[in-house]
């Protein structure tokens, strides 16, 4: 199913409109002919929803679902959010616009407007493990128990071409494995997730990812007040909080840049997945003219234009 279409039908069906990249799962999840398999560490990746009557049962059906991915070889990470709003500041919309859909899938919901959207991320130390790990059956058979709407769901094999925390860079295969197992998204925290979605031609992709990991190694490192700033506290390494009414932010917690494995007719695509400490940290780090720089260079690539929606994590379990 395209990714464009399957959340812009079910928000049609809902009576509003949504725009995402289009991604066709058929092409997402094996190579093509004359394609390779990834090496290194891959994600296995669902965008579905569900009607909002059958959330307690989900995540009940969930728990046990990672219970079971736990015990599969290769099995690195676990993590299942509930998209809440959107970015409009990714979009380069103007800056008193910032933050305004920030609830507004889960507003939506809360209105029986929108049924519940969720993305669920299955990190493998290789493809080969994720293949026999039985998972996407194992998923399938959840998705059946919720009616046509759940059935109709998008998924694919993505590889991370580049991640950071507050702490390093990550680039390559062992360092990635090592973040996979480290992430930092605990529900007890209350962090945000972002997840940008973009696809390019597939002959742009060496010079994309090259630009990507030098973009991600600006939004990992930048923050407000910074040092030379006017109202810059040395109390506040990672930024100030962000606010509306200011461009101070924060770190982000984590950043990462995932490659769809596979090409799909041409494009390759990628998720700009992140954890920030607020809306507004992210919000106000889209304003910061170092970081608009440096995404200005990816913007000739792009053959859609940037969606990011906010989720809220639900469950997360690293390797022990």
């Amino acid at each position: 199913m395209k990714r464009r279409e399957f959340l812009k039908g079910s928000a049609l069906a809902a009576g509003a409109a949504a725009l995402f990249p289009t991604l066709s799962s058929a092409s997402m999840i094996a190579p093509a002919k004359g394609e390779k398999v990834p090496e290194g560490p891959v994600t296995l990746y669902f965008e579905f929803r569900i009607p909002g009557n059958k959330r307690d049962d989900l995540i009940r059906h969930m728990r046990e679902f990672v219970k079971r991915a736990e015990k599969k070889r290769g099995f690195l990470s676990l993590s299942f959010k509930n998209m809440v709003g959107d970015s409009t500041m990714v979009k380069n919309y103007p800056t008193e616009l910032k933050g305004v859909l920030k609830s507004a899938y889960i507003d939506a919901f809360k209105q029986n407007r929108l049924p519940l959207f969720y993305a669920l991320f299955v990190r493998f130390a290789s493809y080969h493990d994720l293949k026999r790990s039985g998972l996407r059956k194992e998923f399938a058979q959840i998705m059946q128990r919720y009616g046509a709407l759940s059935k109709n769901y998008f998924e694919g094999v993505f590889v991370t071409v580049a991640a950071g925390d507050r702490e390093k860079i990550y680039s390559t295969s062992e360092q990635i494995r090592h973040f996979l197992t480290h992430q930092k998204d605990h529900p007890i925290d209350d962090l945000v997730t972002v997840n940008n979605h973009v696809s390019i031609h597939t002959k742009d992709k060496e010079i994309f990812n090259k630009e990507s990991a030098a973009l991600l190694k600006i939004a990992q490192d930048t923050f407000r007040p910074a040092p030379g700033d006017p109202d810059y506290n040395p109390k506040f390494p990672d930024g100030m909080p962000g606010a509306y009414q200011t461009h101070h932010y924060r770190k982000a917690v984590t950043t990462e840049i995932l490659q769809s494995a596979f090409s799909d007719g041409g494009k390759t695509h990628y998720l700009f997945h992140g954890t920030w400490e607020s809306v507004w940290d992210h919000e106000n780090s889209h304003i910061d003219p170092r970081f608009r720089n440096a995404v200005a260079k990816l913007f000739p690539y792009l053959l859609d234009l940037p969606v990011e929606p906010f989720y809220k994590t639900l469950i997360l379990t690293n390797k022990a």
